[in-house]
């Protein structure tokens, strides 16, 4: 049960401390009062998602804060996810401008998603999108399986199934590329081929296009070589240095300058005789041969054709595709047995699945007339005494739920047929229905508290004040908090809460606090005869609280 909710800075709210007591709490106040600021506060505590506009402009984060009792059957939880276990939990959500959100339990930082597994069990929010939720075929399933008491089964089912589906995926893509590995290997055999028929392992096709060029320039590169090897003939640059080394040596001197002249002299010199004997061991080893140039420009061709087909600029590369290519038979024989073993364990996944889907189909059948009549009971006393309900199942394809398949079929009249509650019902039933659904989850889960957003939407007169016969007597187990604007239903709770809007320093403000017993008995009339209340909604509203 929350004791009590503490706001900061959230929306209209600039501040607000409430102290929240057991039973039924009525909310009510004018439309635009900020009643749905409450509901998102509540949300916002729960772990949902936000926007930073709900940020005010008080300071520069919003805070929602909420006292509950804690229960001895917790304490697991807290012990699992290492949080200090109190006898009252204090849970806070923080949102700052810039749109980073913190939560904390105990004053320990959680995340969302601990946060919500939290409250999960805490609280249960009802708005008005919610009944006509009822209308979705996945909503009446998922309420029926809480009514059945088999949702932890269905959430095992529907994690196994999910888990079945990535593997199928995964199974497909792998099949998808198997095939095409298979529709590649002749091809990918004839590229071998072709790599293997030049030389890429002996060969350095470097230094073959260079053994062709000195081919395809072997006059030009002779002549060159001729006139370096004159460097050392009898006229030629090594003679003339070496006269002048000669007369640098019979001048005696001490003279750093000319000593360090006659040493690069030296060296040039020698560089000079190297490269004359070079260049004739290099001319004598450059011969035309047509032959010879022939094959080397066929060979290089092939090679250069290849880097262009293969879209690659290296002999390395070339080698790595070849080696690639080399492996990719033994490659696909070793994806075609992973994707048999994936084949069987995908069977046996869906055999499990299957064997799991058939199981709770069997569950839901077997409460249809334990539920049925319990909601039966529940509407009675909600004036459909005529309802007649039956959910329809049958069994269909494998889905995240099941094989089960529901129609809500529905009449609120006797000698009428039951049809699709979607096309059967009222907005008055509806919300009827729903809180009879409602009533006996909270009863199933033993939910601690609840907030309604007006689930009394669509209906009037004595209808209401059932509703809120109902509401008071679901108050004795359960903490609600109720939004309304029925006298009706309003008048029938322990507590009653009023929400306001004001103006202060001309900013807009909302306000809640509690209502004492006459000024209870004012805003129930004001419920009923508007802003002029009159001595007789008064007394009406007496007659209701009594």
């Amino acid at each position: 049960m929350i004791c009590k909710l503490r706001i900061s800075n959230f929306a209209l709210i600039e501040s607000l401390e409430l102290d929240l007591k057991a039973g039924f709490t009525a909310l009510t106040g004018e439309t635009g009062s900020g009643k749905s600021i409450l509901l998102h506060a509540f949300s916002f505590i729960m772990g949902d998602r936000t926007n930073v506009s709900i940020v005010g402009g008080y300071s520069k984060k919003a805070i929602v804060e909420v006292y509950m009792q804690s229960r001895e059957a917790e304490k697991v939880f807290f012990e699992q996810h290492n949080l200090d276990f109190e006898p009252i939990t204090i849970v806070r959500r923080e949102l700052v401008k810039g749109g980073k959100s913190r939560a904390f339990i105990n004053d320990s930082p959680v995340s969302l998603a601990i946060l919500k597994k939290f409250t999960h069990d805490k609280i249960l929010i009802h708005s008005q999108y919610n009944t006509y939720e009822l209308k979705s075929k996945n909503t009446q399933l998922a309420l029926y399986d809480l009514l059945a008491g088999i949702q932890g089964d269905v959430e095992k089912y529907t994690n196994s199934y999910r888990n079945y589906l990535t593997l199928k995926e995964e199974l497909n893509q792998l099949q998808n590329d198997l095939d095409l590995k298979s529709s590649n290997i002749d091809y990918n055999r004839f590229l071998l081929d072709e790599l293997t028929r030049i030389p890429l392992e002996t060969k350095d096709f470097d230094e073959l296009e260079s053994d062709l060029f000195k081919l395809e320039n072997a006059e030009e590169i002779k002549e060159v070589l001729f006139r370096i090897q004159d460097f050392n003939s009898e006229h030629g640059i090594y003679t003339s240095i070496k006269e002048l080394i000669g007369k640098l040596d019979k001048l005696t001197t001490s003279d750093s300058e000319l000593i360090d002249i006659k040493k690069r002299l030296d060296q040039i010199s020698i560089e000079i005789q190297e490269l004359s004997r070079d260049s004739s061991n290099l001319s004598d080893s450059i011969a035309e041969d047509p032959e010879l140039k022939i094959q080397l420009l066929q060979g290089l061709d092939e090679f250069n054709r290849l880097l262009a087909k293969h879209q690659v600029s290296s002999q390395a590369e070339l080698l790595e595709i070849k080696e690639k290519l080399r492996h990719s038979s033994s490659d696909l024989e070793a994806q075609k047995e992973h994707v048999q073993k994936v084949k069987v364990k995908l069977q046996k996944i869906e055999s499990q699945v299957q064997a799991d889907a058939s199981r709770i189909h069997t569950l839901r059948m077997a409460s249809h007339d334990q539920i049925t009549s319990l909601l039966s009971e529940q509407l009675i006393s909600l004036k459909l005494p005529h309802t007649e309900i039956k959910f329809e199942m049958y069994k269909g394809e494998l889905s995240d739920t099941g094989i089960t398949r529901l129609n809500l079929l529905f009449s609120a009249n006797s000698g009428h047929p039951k049809i699709e509650i979607e096309n059967a019902a009222s907005g008055g039933e509806l919300s009827r229905f729903m809180l009879a659904l409602l009533k006996l989850i909270s009863e199933k889960r033993n939910m601690p508290s609840i907030l309604f957003d007006e689930i009394d939407s669509g209906v009037s007169g004595d209808v209401a004040n059932k509703i809120g016969m109902l509401l008071k007597k679901m108050g004795l187990n359960t903490q609600l908090l109720v939004i309304s604007h029925l006298p009706q239903v309003v008048s029938k709770a322990q507590h009653h809460l009023k929400v306001s809007k004001s103006v202060r320093n001309k900013t807009t403000l909302t306000s809640v606090f509690e209502l004492n017993d006459e000024d209870r008995v004012e805003e129930i009339a004001r419920l009923m005869s508007g802003e002029n209340v009159t001595k007789t909604a008064i007394e009406t509203a007496k007659s209701l609280m009594n």
